[in-house]
């Protein structure tokens, strides 16, 4: 009997034993605010209970053309009730996989809420808004916490 008992958890760790984590995810919004003439991106991730990943997450067509012709003039950074790992990284390429930010998502905060405004040039000296001519992707790397949590929210102006 305890060898079969044996046999059958074996078993069942063999079969369901990738299963047991939760994949991590990544949930987007458009908010609009049309008196305001202002809408808000915000990609609301969790990062995966085995490896801590954030899967690589694109706006939908619908999500899309809900910011075409709009412009990115800041974006927000907030690390949720379960921290990620300290100086984890963030892009947000547009569709042609330039990151939008200039390199200014690096090393977020675990713990604090961090604002930016788009980098438009190498040299650091120009900053303003980007518009937004395609889908955009959030990819978010150096992030090991297991099921940490996070927003980024990207602020859009015509």
């Amino acid at each position: 009997m305890k060898i079969l008992k044996g046999l059958l958890i074996i078993a069942f760790i063999v079969l369901f034993g990738g299963q047991v984590f939760d994949d991590g995810s990544c949930k987007v919004k458009v908010d609009k605010y049309p008196n305001a003439n202002m809408r808000v991106l915000t990609f609301s991730w969790t990062g995966d209970a085995g490896t801590g990943a954030v899967p690589d997450t694109t706006t939908s067509a619908t999500e899309t053309g809900d910011i075409l012709g709009w412009y990115v003039y800041t974006i927000e950074t907030n690390p949720g009730t379960t921290p990620p790992t300290p100086s984890y990284d963030i892009v947000v390429n547009d569709a042609e996989g330039l990151d939008i930010s200039g390199g200014m998502l690096a090393d977020r905060s675990d713990t604090d809420t961090e604002k930016i405004i788009p980098r438009l040039d190498t040299t650091y000296s120009i900053f303003g808004g980007v518009l937004i001519d395609g889908a955009l992707t959030l990819k978010i790397t150096n992030q090991t916490d297991l099921s940490a949590t996070g927003t980024v929210k990207l602020l859009l102006s015509k």
